[in-house]
């Protein structure tokens, strides 16, 4: 079977780009899939993840972020697939979701969503909410990553369905360090990640825990201001930021505990990937994924969105507690079984099974 993903670009190093990469290699190394991503804008950059050799990544070189060139793009992308004949075409909720209608052959088409519902409530952005409802009606599928969206789009599609993001962290024994003083948290620097609410908190743990330290992971627009944040902060060092890391995954061993102020999510790749190694999650409880994956107090710690006062006051529960720590560490361990790759691919793999 034949699967062609539609998505802007692949140079990021956002988590929506490490979670189709991840998942088309997986498609195609383990489940014997052809794997195309098309994108259009890629301009001459390489790929921030590893690509698996058989899968196939072609650029059309169209920039449709401005208007008059997405006649061109549905040109292009229609001319690819007549030539060659996927059996699913995807999109991954850029502009290209508009088009999908437009695009001919007998491909079932479907999107991924990963963000939700109420993030463009959230962004003020209703007239391109109400657009995206109409898209989604024409489509064979549209896949959500929380129950808690899936309900939100339900009267507006009959074909909603709802699939985790799953870790693709290789297996391993190794557990996050519970008495490391370090906490980490990882995005890219822009409105969505909301950094500067973190850096406030920070300001409040670093009073009262002055050996603390937290490391934030990532790039984007936002960094430079977050970073004189910091330095009018006089946090000592015991904040950094630093550039985007392809070892996240160590950067999470050698922490106690990550920690997220975003405004809004889809399923947060970094909230599974952390749980996998037994790294409890400090979070805003912002639409959609931490309140339905972080049971509070339990594995974790969620907080009302903006309330920077209860954010830095349940890091300083966390730090205070080694056996708090300990504790969650266990049971957000336990629950990452649910969301490993071996667990969340087959019902993908079911997916477009079922539309063929």
């Amino acid at each position: 079977m034949k699967l062609l993903y539609l998505i802007d670009t692949l140079y990021r190093s956002g988590g929506m780009e490490r979670i189709i990469i991840s998942k088309a290699n997986a498609l195609a190394e383990d489940y014997g899939y052809e794997v195309i991503l098309l994108t259009n804008h890629q301009r001459g950059r390489p790929c921030f993840f590893p690509l698996s050799p058989k899968v196939r990544h072609v650029d059309i070189d169209v920039n449709y972020r401005l208007p008059f060139m997405m006649g061109r793009y549905v040109r292009k992308v229609s001319d690819f697939i007549l030539r060659e004949k996927p059996d699913i075409c995807i999109s991954t909720c850029g502009k290209e979701l508009f088009q999908m209608s437009r695009l001919p052959g007998d491909c079932r088409k479907m999107a991924e969503f990963h963000f939700s519902h109420r993030t463009y409530q959230v962004k003020g952005q209703n007239a391109k909410l109400r657009w995206m409802e109409k898209a989604v009606r024409e489509l064979d599928c549209f896949v959500v990553l929380t129950k808690e969206d899936a309900l939100q789009w339900k009267p507006f599609s009959d074909n909603v369905r709802q699939i985790y993001n799953p870790s693709f962290f290789e297996p391993s024994e190794a557990l996050a360090d519970m008495d490391s003083k370090r906490l980490v948290a990882a995005g890219r620097f822009e409105r969505q990640k909301n950094f500067q609410d973190l850096v406030t908190a920070w300001t409040i743990v670093h009073s009262i825990h002055p050996d603390w330290t937290l490391d934030i992971f990532g790039d984007g627009s936002a960094k430079p201001f977050i970073q004189g944040m910091v330095d009018a902060s006089s946090l000592d060092g015991t904040l950094k930021l630093h550039p985007a890391t392809d070892d996240l995954r160590g950067e999470m061993l050698r922490s106690s505990g990550m920690v997220m102020s975003s405004l809004y999510e889809g399923f947060p790749l970094v909230m599974i990937e952390a749980a996998s190694v037994g790294l409890p999650f400090i979070s805003y409880r912002c639409p959609c994924g931490p309140g339905e994956f972080i049971e509070d107090g339990l594995d974790g710690f969620t907080v009302p969105v903006g309330d920077v006062d209860a954010l830095a006051a349940r890091i300083s529960e966390f730090i205070d507690s080694a056996a708090l720590r300990r504790t969650m560490s266990a049971h957000i361990k336990q629950k990452s079984a649910d969301f490993t790759a071996e667990h969340i691919m087959p019902q993908w793999d079911a997916l477009f099974k079922s539309l063929v």
